[in-house]
């Protein structure tokens, strides 16, 4: 019997429009994600997510190396992308391996979003699922990107 574990959620408040909050996410990423945080054995050189479903999502690196990350399963730009996170617990692409990373964008005044991270399906990660999620919930995980990502913008709400 497959267990279910719980998604990690995560959330911060920007101080812009859900439109400029979803273009910084998706389109404006190698700006803000976390240098640190990537499989390849160089430098990142740019991250991007190809704007529609079925679009890749992966980095490429200052070497000329590309890594995969996963794929756009679900494009509703300003309110809401999915895509798969194909990371495994050896910090490898795996194409069987998919769990999920959906972000929305809530807009609460015109110069205010709430965005909302959740990943989930982590019991494909299978005996590592319990300390994959652990490694997920961390500080410097989900919600450090996020406060990159709101730094980015420079207008935490």
């Amino acid at each position: 019997m497959l267990q279910t574990v719980q998604p990690v959620r995560r959330e911060i408040v920007v101080g812009v429009s859900a439109q400029r909050a979803f273009e910084v996410f998706t389109a404006d990423m190698t700006a803000w994600w976390p240098a640190r945080h990537h499989i390849g054995s160089a430098p990142i050189e740019e991250i991007v997510i190809e704007p529609r479903v079925g679009g890749r999502w992966y980095t490429r690196h200052q070497d000329g190396s590309q890594t995969s990350t996963g794929v756009v399963t679900a494009w509703e730009p300003p309110a809401r992308f999915e895509v798969t996170w194909q990371i495994g617990a050896d910090w490898q692409y795996h194409d069987d391996l998919v769990t999920t990373v959906e972000v929305r964008f809530v807009a609460e005044a015109e110069r205010r979003t709430r965005v909302r991270l959740e990943h989930r399906g982590l019991e494909a990660y299978g005996a590592d699922a319990a300390a994959m999620r652990a490694t997920f919930e961390q500080p410097g995980a989900w919600a450090g990107t996020l406060e990159a990502y709101a730094a980015r913008l420079g207008a935490v709400a």
